[in-house]
C-alpha cells in the first residue's frame, strides 16, 4: 500500500507536463502585461524608449545593451527588458541625474500590478492541478 505522500508524488509526475504548460501560460500574459503597462507610463520623447521595452521568451536572446546585456533567458521564464544598441538610457530616466530629474516607469509599473501577477499565476497553477 502507498503512502499518502507517495501517491501524491506520483499524481504531481502526472500532472507535470500540464502544470508547466499553465504557469508559462500565466508568465507570457504577465510579462506582455508589463510591458504593454511599462510602455505606456514611460516619457515620451523620441519614442525610442517605449519602442525599445520588449517581452523575450524561453531560449532567445534578450536585446543587446538592455540591462543585463544579452542572455539566453531560460527555460519555462519571460523576459521584459529595456534598452537596445540604441537606446541605453532607459535607467538615467528611470533614476534621474544630475541635469535630469527621475520619471519612473519600471519600478512603479511593477509594484502596481505585482499582486495581480500572483493572483494570475497561482490562478493558473490551481486550473492545472485540478
Amino acid at each position: 500500500m502507498a503512502s499518502m505522500a507517495d501517491q501524491f508524488r506520483a499524481f504531481l509526475e502526472a500532472k507535470e507536463p500540464v502544470i508547466l504548460e499553465g504557469a508559462l501560460k500565466s508568465q507570457e500574459a504577465n510579462a506582455k502585461e508589463f510591458a504593454r503597462e511599462a510602455r505606456r507610463k514611460v516619457p515620451r520623447r523620441s519614442g525610442d524608449l517605449r519602442k525599445s521595452i520588449v517581452v523575450t521568451g524561453p531560449g532567445q536572446r534578450t536585446p543587446a545593451y538592455s540591462r543585463g546585456g544579452a542572455k539566453t533567458v531560460p527555460a519555462n521564464t519571460y523576459v521584459v527588458t529595456a534598452g537596445d544598441t540604441h537606446t541605453r538610457y532607459g535607467h538615467i530616466v528611470e533614476h534621474g541625474s544630475k541635469k535630469m530629474r527621475a520619471r519612473p516607469f519600471w519600478w512603479n509599473t511593477y509594484r502596481t500590478l505585482r499582486a495581480k501577477f500572483r493572483r494570475r499565476h497561482k490562478a493558473a497553477l490551481r486550473r492545472a492541478v485540478k
